[in-house]
C-alpha cells in the first residue's frame, strides 16, 4: 500500500530537479530520517549541498532556496548551517559546502551509518560522494560495550552532581536545563540495557517506541516542572535509576565502579549508600 505524500515530498522532488540542473552543484545527500526511511509528515529536510570551491561564493542561499519553494525564514544557526523555513511550514537545515570539503566526511566513520547509497545520495554528478560515503553504509554501530556504558556512568555522575550543586544554589532554570544532560546518559544507559541503541544521537527520539514501558515510566517519573520540590524529586529519582543501571552495566561488562563516590553523593540525598 502506497504512503501518502508527505509535505515535504514535493520539495525533494523539487531540491532533486534544482540539483540536476544546476552545473555549480557537484553532490548532494540526505543525513536526517529521510535516509533511514523513518520520515514522516512532521519531519524536517536535513541536506548536506557541495558546490564547486569557485562557484560557492557566489550562491545566493536564500534565491537558491527558494526555487525549491518560497522562503518564509532563512537564518545561520548556532552550528553555521542555514535554516530554512519554507511556506509549507517544513523546515529544512541545509548545509552550503564547498566540494573540496566533501573528503571530510570521512571522518565520521566511527560515529554514524546510513542504510543505504540509495537512500543518502540526492545528487553525484562524478560519483566521488559515493565513494567517500561506501564505508559509512550499513548497519548502525554498535554501543552495547564497555567504553560506552564506562563513559555514560561517568558522565551521569559528573552531570548529576552539577545539576543538584546548581539546585542546592536556588538557580532552578539552570537545573532545569543541566537535568536534560542527565537525561541523556540515562537514556543511553536504558538503551544498552535493552538493546535499543539506533536512536543513539539523539535518544529521545521514538523513545515511545523503543524502550520498554517500565522504562518510560521510570523516565517520566524523572522530569520536571521548573518547580524546586519537583526538581529535587526528579533529581533523586534520576539518581536512584542511574546508579541501579550503572551497577547493572558495571556487572555485565565487569566496569570498576567508583563506589566511595557513589556512597558519598547518595548521602547528600539521605538515599543509603549505593550498592
Amino acid at each position: 500500500m502506497k504512503r501518502l505524500l508527505f509535505p515535504h515530498d514535493q520539495l525533494i522532488a523539487r531540491l532533486e530537479q534544482i540539483c540536476r540542473q544546476d552545473e555549480r552543484l557537484l553532490a548532494a545527500m540526505h543525513y536526517g530520517s529521510h535516509t533511514r526511511g523513518e520520515a514522516d509528515q512532521y519531519s524536517d529536510l536535513d541536506i548536506m549541498l557541495f558546490f564547486s570551491d569557485e562557484a560557492l561564493g557566489d550562491i545566493n542561499q536564500r534565491a537558491w532556496l527558494s526555487q525549491i519553494a518560497p522562503v518564509e525564514l532563512l537564518y545561520v544557526n548556532e552550528f553555521g548551517n542555514s535554516v530554512a523555513i519554507f511556506n509549507n511550514l517544513v523546515r529544512g537545515e541545509f548545509h552550503f559546502d564547498p566540494a573540496s570539503k566533501m573528503s571530510e566526511l570521512a571522518q565520521y566513520r566511527d560515529q554514524v551509518r546510513f542504510p543505504s547509497i540509495e537512500s543518502t545520495i540526492i545528487v553525484d554528478k562524478n560519483g566521488r560522494l559515493a565513494k567517500i560515503l561506501r564505508p559509512l553504509i550499513g548497519q548502525p554501530l554498535t554501543h552495547e560495550t564497555a567504553a560506552e556504558a564506562q563513559y555514560l556512568g561517568d558522565s551521569f555522575l559528573n552531570w548529576f552532581l552539577f545539576g543538584f550543586n546548581v539546585l542546592s544554589r536556588g538557580e532552578y532554570a539552570r537545573a532545569l536545563e543541566i537535568l536534560v544532560l542527565v537525561h541523556d546518559n540515562l537514556l543511553r544507559m536504558v538503551r544498552i540495557e535493552e538493546g535499543q541503541t539506533e536512536h543513539w544521537i539523539t535518544p529521545t527520539k521514538a523513545l515511545e517506541q523503543d524502550v520498554s514501558p517500565d522504562a518510560y515510566r521510570r523516565f517520566r517519573a524523572c522530569t520536571a516542572a521548573l518547580e524546586p520540590a519537583a526538581l529535587n524529586s526528579a533529581y533523586w529519582t534520576c539518581w536512584l535509576w542511574g546508579t541501579e543501571m550503572m551497577v547493572a552495566l558495571g556487572q555485565e561488562y565487569d566496569l570498576v565502579l567508583p563506589t566511595k563516590l557513589l556512597r558519598r553523593i547518595s548521602d547528600l540525598g539521605d538515599l543509603g549508600p549505593a550498592d
